[in-house]
This record gives structure tokens, sequence and C-alpha cells, in this order.
């Protein structure tokens, strides 16, 4: 059963079992399909704005980007394990784990660069949303901009274990400071409107 199929409640307990069954790959992955479902939630409630509509189905988008990489990033966690599980004596066992090892950076690495762009798209409706929902906005671009962090730490970690190229790695990374830069923007913007006593939730 894929994670993105169990209650709120079995989630948590499978992330907090000593099992691999659910990792920090897949944390992130549904923390940033949180994120972008904030998002959207802040620009269907923006009425406003003239692309309010545009705004919703472009974070639409991207939450569904995000449920499919946690099941992405789950499948290829197996796969590591696999590689890992074969005998010791097999020839082959290292050339699998380092090819697992590369296949398992690649949905953080998607990960990575689809939260950046929900830690922007978050700070954009931070700025020109509704104002009593920029607190949902900030909520957003912050949870995106630490999920892109986490995701860039995995591709990183994963292309050293492999041996491989760490060009993903720097571009995962520079994502991540992306969405950092768009989370400092929020939470400026954020100090202002209350110094000026706007109303947040």
């Amino acid at each position: 059963m894929s994670i993105l199929d169990t209650s709120v409640r079995d989630f948590l307990a499978e992330v907090a079992a000593p099992t691999p069954s659910a990792t920090g790959g897949g944390v992130g992955a549904v923390t940033t399909a949180a994120a972008a479902g904030l998002v959207a939630m802040v620009a269907r409630l923006s009425t406003s704005l003239q692309d309010s509509a545009e705004l919703a189905a472009q974070a639409e988008g991207l939450r569904e980007r995000a449920m499919e990489l946690a099941t992405a990033d789950a499948d290829s966690y197996a796969a590591v394990l696999a590689a890992q599980r074969r005998p010791r004596e097999d020839p082959d066992r290292a050339e699998a784990l380092r090819e697992a090892l590369a296949a398992a950076a690649r949905p953080p690495f998607r990960l990575a660069l689809l939260a950046s762009e929900i830690a922007d798209l978050a700070a954009d409706l931070a700025e020109r949303g509704k104002p009593v929902l920029r607190g949902d906005a900030v909520t957003a671009t912050t949870l995106a901009a630490a999920a892109a962090r986490s995701s860039a730490v995995l591709v990183r970690t994963n292309l050293t274990a492999a041996g491989h190229s760490l060009e993903h790695a720097d571009s995962a990374d520079a994502a991540a400071a992306a969405a950092q830069r768009s989370s400092a923007t929020d939470t400026t913007a954020m100090g202002s409107s209350s110094e000026a006593g706007t109303s947040s939730r």
C-alpha cells in the first residue's frame, strides 16, 4: 500500500517505526504536497486576484507531482534495500547498489526543484493574496523550503555513496537556496503586515 493511501495517524506511526518503510524522502514529498495544497487553498480564497484560478490550478498540478514523487521515492529506496540484501559474494552486488543509489537520487532531485517552485508561488500569494490568509501562505513557503533543503541533502548523500557526479546535487542545492530566499521574503512580508496591523489567521 502506498503511503498516500494510509491515514495520517498510520502514516506518522509508520514514520516513527524502526523500519525503512517511510523515510525522509517520502516525508519530504508529503510535506511538499501539503505546502502545495495550502497554496491552492489561499489562491482559491483570494478572489480579488485576477489570476486566482490560474494560481490554484498551478498549485494543484504541483501537488499532484509531489504525491507522485512520494511513491517514486519509496520505490527507489526499496530498490536500494534489495541491492543491499544481495549476497556480498555476488560479483554484481556493488554495481547494482551503485545504480540503485544513483536512481534513488532522482526523486529527491525532482522534489527539490518542485518544492522551490511551490515556495516561489507561495511567496507571491503571501504578498498579493488575501491578507487574512497570509499566515497560510507563509506556512506553505516555510514547509516547501524545508523540503527542498532536505531533498538536496538526500540527493548529495545518494550520489556521493554511488560515486557519481555531484552536478545534480549542486543543482538541488541551488533550488533549495532559492526556496529559502522565498521563505525569507515571506517572513519579512509577514512582519511588515503585523507592524501595519494587518490581521492573519
